[in-house]
């Protein structure tokens, strides 16, 4: 094999290692300059220095030297000495992408195209040779790289020394911008991190608030409109006991709304821990126990098909299904008899499940605002809610990795649906 041959061998191989070499420490900005510039020292030696563009100036990020003293020196004086965009050898490198090549510096020559600050550091260290090329990505420079000899008795740079550092530069360039871009977006992520923690501290502060200060007044009406109903109500007219029975009415349903909203933000910060399996036809079978306690006179008529089991957190799922059956029996109590019908099925990978009922139903151009928080469709004079269970069964089940949905029409009865993943949640 020729010289030549030789040579191209073992610089293709040097970068292809390399390029190994960055993208292993791609994911830390600062170990990969740091690995950048020892690179650069070992294979075309022998000091390397790195500076990046931060605004109108140079900021030194890696220098690395093998001589232990001449590194500590550089760092200390080399690197503390401020550079801006545009100055010295660098300004013309960046503004011409041309390398500055000089194998065997004329050091009084040198001392004139060298920014003022840098001339007694390249004095101290005798300087002999320098190679400065550009650092250069998606069209945006992004800084420089220096190499320079320190030691006479060093051979002078070669031309395929400039072709190495040449190409290195452009593999290191795309590494450092790779490795900015994460650490841009990982900074960001933290941020929004500690503003959404910040966020949360404020919602528990206002729920606390919510649930002693403003639920408390609300007992307090309760409770001296009652006392006044029960010791006064003989002498009191008709219209001011309808007056009464209307401010305790309100009063019960604002704590209600009140309950229903701390349970919705409370949901957020909940972890879904404990996953288990669950029975569903005995989580079903004991909701429908409670409801039908709560409503002894209701005649109500209930079909429970096959209901699968499903990987959850069992609470939660609980409410979701509380909610679902109290609508169907509260929306269709009018009919003579209520009537309804709870069915599941395995199907592409999911469990779904439906609640059906004869009552009231609605109109379906409005069905996509039926789980939104305070959207209802029909008012409080026809059948009381607070508008919040529908968007706390949406939160529930959503969190569990499935969705839910709805279908009805007016007076004709509604059908209420929720798929969980068959492999149970994957967050928590």
């Amino acid at each position: 094999m020729s010289s030549e041959s030789e040579r191209q061998t073992r610089r293709l191989q040097a970068l292809a290692e390399s390029a190994q070499l960055f993208a292993e420490a791609s994911t830390d900005l600062a170990r990969l300059l740091g690995v950048v510039a020892r690179r650069f020292s070992e294979l075309v030696g022998e000091a390397a220095n790195i500076r990046l563009i931060e605004g109108e100036s140079l900021v030194p990020v890696a220098t690395y030297h093998p001589d232990r003293e001449v590194n500590e020196y550089l760092r200390r004086f080399h690197d503390e000495t401020p550079l801006k965009v545009g100055e010295g050898i660098s300004g013309q490198v960046l503004a011409t992408g041309e390398p500055y090549y000089m194998p065997e510096l004329d050091l009084e020559r040198f001392k004139q195209r060298v920014a003022p600050g840098f001339v007694p550091i390249f004095e101290r260290i005798g300087i002999t040779g320098m190679i400065v090329v550009r650092l250069r990505a998606r069209g945006i420079n992004l800084g420089y790289l220096s190499l320079f000899r320190t030691s006479a008795s060093r051979p002078p740079y070669t031309l395929d020394d400039l072709r190495l550092v040449q190409d290195l530069a452009d593999r290191a360039s795309l590494a450092i911008d790779t490795s900015r871009l994460v650490d841009g977006l990982e900074r960001r992520v933290a941020e929004r991190t500690q503003a959404l923690e910040s966020a949360n501290r404020e919602l528990e502060a206002f729920a606390f608030s919510v649930s002693h200060d403003l639920r408390a007044p609300l007992r307090r009406i309760d409770g001296y409109s009652l006392a006044l109903e029960e010791d006064h109500g003989p002498r009191l007219d008709a219209d001011a006991r309808h007056l009464l029975s209307v401010i305790r009415r309100n009063a019960r349903q604002m704590d209600h709304l009140i309950e229903d909203l701390l349970r919705l933000s409370r949901l957020g910060q909940r972890a879904i821990q404990p996953v288990t399996e669950i029975d569903m036809r005995e989580v079903v079978e004991a909701v429908l126990a409670g409801i039908r306690a709560a409503n002894p006179t209701l005649a109500l008529e209930l079909k429970i098909g096959d209901l699968p089991p499903a990987r959850g957190n069992v609470e939660l799922l609980r409410q979701v299904w509380i909610n679902l059956l109290d609508n169907a029996v509260k929306y269709s109590r009018r009919r003579p008899v209520s009537v309804v019908e709870v069915t599941g099925q395995s199907e592409s990978g999911e469990i779904r499940y439906t609640v059906t009922d004869n009552g009231a139903g609605f109109d379906p151009r409005f069905k996509d605002k039926l789980f939104g928080v305070f959207s209802r469709l029909h008012s409080d004079h026809e059948f009381e809610g607070t508008g919040v269970g529908l968007a706390l069964v949406q939160r529930i089940v959503t969190r569990h990795g499935g969705h839910v949905w709805a279908e009805g029409r007016p007076d004709h009865g509604a059908t209420f649906g929720f798929g969980l993943p068959a492999r149970g949640p994957t967050g928590g």
